[in-house]
């Protein structure tokens, strides 16, 4: 059973031992759990608490059950109520059930029983508040009700009004909801229809009763999808798929489970549930544009906050490029007065047999220019000005590199390139604070992915640990550095990426929410708690890999990314 975090439990019971008994095996089960002895007081507890689930014997003094259940159900119909009695009266069942209650169970109580029920209303609970009270699975927990109340008055009485009375509280329940609902036999013919799936074949409930249809060749003619109900006849699995109505512009999530002989040994149909899921559709499709735009403003942003850093790396090899210039200005006038000597020394020679004089002022000449320093510093600076040129040659690749979109398909990229470009643009980012190594597999595979939005997750945890690294040395005014290493490999179908760095690390309660939106720990206007996010998201859900983190407090943390070598959808 799954710990519940998010509600209480109330017991309700006069006998202090039953209250005993099921607070200590719901609280070993990791449930929070409150109790009354009576109706009264448990009103005044549900009132003040407001618990997610109820538990409640009949007979109790100041306010009984029924009273309590009552009660409940009007003020919070959403809240399951699951009434435990040890009258055990037919009329007793019948009239909690009719009431509201949830489920019905007899004392002495099959503990293994009350956890299994217990379990299942809080699996209601839970699903409920995901959906923001909206349904999800509802054709589900439809069938499981239907079910358990069938069989709870199978086992009371096979009498036929009991069957009759599970009969309309299931269409009761069903002709409630706008889901499409049906029972078919294995031959296609209609057992039981609520009114949403009626209209929907253009029919009235009684009239579908025992006619043969098929949902798909009725109303998603146009679909290649296999009929869910063969696929149930055959291998008695549920089965679900999507569908689209052009006629009526509706998307449609549907539903196919097994319906089962009351054995629960034979198929002997399937029920189906049909929803319309257009909003959802819609709404994935704004939250999918709104992540490209997050995506592309984080990429801008990181952009221009890397700006200023690589100006200032162009700008270190462009004085010197200015320097370089200049000084080979002032040397090119020095070798131009060298070469006039020279011609003049060629021509004078040419009439004159003793050049002497000339020589000598051609060896003061070199004396003043001082030739020998020109020698050894002119390819000096030839071969500094071509280092510099290429320094900014490959950091203006890497920058278009970067900031060029990426395409919306997956292809084969090389991530080791990603990893040296993103090292060279961020650079200015971790340069003052830290070493960068990177350990490469050079036989690692291409891997499909997104070229643009990889590069971004791997600058947000470089710069995240630059950060991490220049809180830990502070003002540091010994100029001592951390380290980030960059390590990647190949093994198991997935290409790793571990980065590390030696940095301030995390505490666990950071660590589990690092990658909650708008998390951040760093100071206002430093961080905006979307990139850790975005990288989950990019990681996890676009690539289907996985991204965690390895931390110690004070020494530093690893981000650890895999991602799979052969493309998944």
């Amino acid at each position: 059973m799954e710990k519940d975090t998010q509600g209480k439990i109330l017991i309700v019971d006069d006998s202090s031992s039953v209250r005993r008994l099921i607070h200590d095996l719901l609280e070993e089960h990791g449930l929070q759990v409150i109790c009354a002895e009576n109706g009264e007081q448990a009103w005044q507890l549900f009132q003040h608490e407001r618990p997610i689930l109820v538990l409640t014997d009949l007979q109790m003094p100041v306010m009984d059950g029924f009273d309590l259940l009552s009660k409940i159900v009007e003020t919070e119909p959403d809240i399951p109520v699951i009434v435990i009695s040890g009258i055990g009266k037919k009329e007793d069942v019948l009239k909690a059930l009719r009431l509201g209650a949830w489920n019905f169970l007899e004392k002495p109580l099959d503990l293994k029983i009350l956890l299994h029920v217990v379990d299942k209303a809080l699996d209601r609970q839970r699903l409920l508040a995901l959906a923001n009270n909206y349904q999800q699975l509802f054709e589900q927990s439809v069938s499981e009700r239907t079910k358990e109340l069938e069989r709870i008055i199978e086992e009371k009485t096979k009498a036929e009004r009991e069957i009759k009375q599970a009969k309309q509280e299931w269409e009761r329940t069903v002709d409630s909801t706008s889901d499409l609902i049906a029972l078919f036999d294995c031959n296609h013919r209609v057992l039981r229809m609520n009114k949403a799936m009626a209209k929907a074949f253009g029919m009235d409930v009684q009239e579908a009763a025992g006619k043969q249809l098929c949902l798909y060749e009725q109303h998603f003619a146009d679909s290649d999808q296999k009929c869910l109900h063969d696929q149930v006849m055959t291998d008695g699995k549920p089965h679900n798929c999507e569908l689209y109505d052009e006629q009526h512009d509706t998307h449609f999530e549907i539903r196919a489970l097994p319906s089962l002989d009351p054995e629960g040994k034979e198929i002997i149909g399937s029920i189906f549930f049909a929803r319309d899921i257009s909003e959802r559709k819609k709404a994935e499709k704004e939250t999918a544009l709104l992540h490209s735009q997050l995506l592309q403003a984080q990429k801008l942003e990181s952009v221009g906050q890397l700006a200023a850093g690589i100006a200032h790396e162009i700008n270190t090899p462009t004085q010197y490029l200015g320097t370089n210039i200049g000084f080979f200005s002032e040397a090119f006038q020095d070798l131009f007065r060298v070469v006039e000597c020279l011609q003049g020394l060629i021509q004078e020679g040419r009439s004159k047999p003793d050049c002497s004089g000339l020589l000598k002022k051609a060896e003061q000449l070199l004396t003043d220019i001082d030739w020998e320093y020109l020698a050894e510093e002119v390819p000096e600076a030839i071969k500094q000005s071509q280092v510099g040129v290429q320094k900014v040659t490959s950091i203006v690749q890497a920058m278009k590199k970067f900031s060029h979109p990426g395409g919306r398909e997956k292809a084969p990229e090389d991530l080791n390139g990603i990893i040296e470009t993103t090292v060279t643009i961020s650079r200015n980012e971790w340069k003052y604070v830290a070493e960068l190594e990177t350990v490469l597999d050079a036989n690692l595979p291409l891997v499909p992915c997104l070229r643009d939005e990889i590069g971004q997750v791997i600058l947000n945890i470089i710069v995240n640990s630059a950060h991490a690294i220049g809180i830990k040395l502070g003002e540091n005014p010994s100029g001592n550095k951390g380290l980030i290493t960059i390590q990647t490999t190949a093994a198991d179908g997935q290409a790793e990426i571990r980065i590390s760095d030696t940095g301030t690390g995390m505490p666990e309660e950071v660590k589990k929410r690092i990658f909650d939106p708008f998390f951040t720990t760093k100071e206002v206007g430093r961080g905006t708690g979307q990139g850790l996010t975005i990288s989950h998201d990019v990681i996890v859900n676009k690539h289907h890999g996985s991204i965690k983190v390895d931390t110690i407090p004070g020494q530093g943390a690893t981000f650890i990314l895999h991602l799979p070598l052969g493309n998944k959808h």
